[in-house]
């Protein structure tokens, strides 16, 4: 190794920079942290800038390079290091995950005009969509707009109020149905075959779609991909037999404060149609929602703070890792819907045996005279054996 450091030192400057500008970022990352003469130049932002640029094109629209270049001070490598591992849920390490300080408000750290979201779209290795959606659109930041009149204040309270208690939903404003720049010019298939089933467009689909969303806070520079990178799920839609919807997403462990659940989940949800043409794909939806382990939405005042927390939440690079956790996710989510079902039925049971006991009881006082007869000895059997079979004994 001292040997190859020192066969490096030698080597003119100009051609190691062009050595390392075709590396990828962890080898780079890698060099930065051999020796002084390398670090140099592995800390080159040119460098950085290439890289970012080439994995997520959207860094390179004018909005998010001037946010970049200019307000961090061209901080393209810790933005690559922040973007591209993605979010690891570990079920083990949740416990010592990093806590936002709690408030008794519970107000979200973060405005919603902070954030800043980068969405890129691959295609068989090929980037074919690249969005920049600044802020959340269904919020308003009063204090942004500076509360001009009563008529405002009032207008900018009751739409926060809403956006903060009613479910939240991010969604990528301007992709069409009749947008023919957002179809991907690649054939999803190369014949038209009566045998072709679903199953094979679900499965080329997973196996040849990308989706990247990292969102930004504009005032500290932190940044996080929220996506899983491939699908995690494919499915068609119907009755519209020609669409596709897919999700993508991540998992992170949150505080008490905010879920009950302590597990909040990112689900980014696509839908895509096959159009006649070439069998080419149309976008048609590319949106953002929070789930609890439950399936219930989190409304916006929870998501800004879980948005908040993503930011600095334990991340990976290792695919495998990340698989396994959200392995562990579903499995925690299944026994946990075992458990609630378990519970219901048990209630369910109980509350029938309660109703049933009370009807005999008030039958039985309807009848003191009759008890000992042979009709009301009857009617009493019969219930008993009622009660015994839909009981919480059975």
């Amino acid at each position: 190794m001292e040997r190859l450091i020192c066969h490096l030192q030698s080597i003119n400057g100009d051609l190691l920079t062009d050595i390392l500008s075709r590396v990828d970022g962890s080898a780079l990352a890698s060099v930065a942290g051999t020796c002084s003469e390398l670090r140099v130049i592995a800390r080159d932002q040119g460098l950085w800038k290439k890289l970012c640029h080439s994995r997520w094109p959207s860094t390179a629209l004018e909005e998010a390079e001037h946010l970049i270049s200019g307000s961090f001070h061209d901080c393209f490598d810790k933005f690559y290091l922040d973007a591209c591992p993605l979010v690891l849920y570990d079920e083990d390490a949740s416990a010592n995950s990093l806590k936002l300080p709690e408030c008794a408000d519970l107000k979200p750290p973060t405005s919603p005009s902070d954030l800043l979201s980068l969405i890129d779209v691959y295609y068989k290795n090929r980037c074919v969509l690249s969005r920049i959606l600044d802020g959340i659109p269904e919020a308003v930041d009063i204090f942004k707009h500076g509360l001009v009149d009563s008529n405002w204040e009032m207008i900018a309270d009751e739409r926060q109020k809403w956006f903060l208690d009613y479910p939240f939903k991010l969604e990528l404003m301007g992709l069409k149905d009749d947008d023919d720049d957002d179809a991907l010019d690649s054939p999803i298939s190369s014949t038209n075959e009566a045998g072709k089933s679903k199953e094979n467009h679900c499965k080329k689909l997973i196996e040849d779609l990308r989706l990247s969303w990292i969102l930004v806070d504009k005032k500290t520079g932190k940044a996080v991909n929220l996506s899983s990178w491939k699908p995690l799920s494919v499915q068609k839609s119907w009755p519209y037999h020609a669409t596709y919807v897919m999700q993508f997403g991540c998992v992170l462990p949150v505080e008490e404060s905010l879920l009950p659940q302590k597990l909040a989940r990112f689900i980014i949800t696509t839908r895509i149609k096959m159009t006649e043409r070439e069998e080419c794909l149309k976008w048609s939806e590319i949106s953002m929602r929070i789930e609890n382990i439950e399936g219930a939405h989190v409304n916006g005042r929870s998501s800004l703070m879980i948005l908040s927390k993503a930011l600095y939440s334990q991340r990976s690079a290792n695919q495998f890792k990340f698989e396994e956790g959200l392995r562990k996710y579903e499995k925690q989510k299944r026994e946990m819907t075992r458990r609630r079902e378990s519970k219901e039925a048990l209630a369910d049971r109980l509350f029938t045996f309660i109703e049933i006991t009370v009807f005999v009881a008030s039958l039985a006082l309807s009848c003191q005279g009759e008890v000992y007869t042979g009709k009301g000895v009857k009617i009493l059997n019969k219930l008993s054996v009622l009660i015994w079979n839909i009981g919480p004994y059975r």
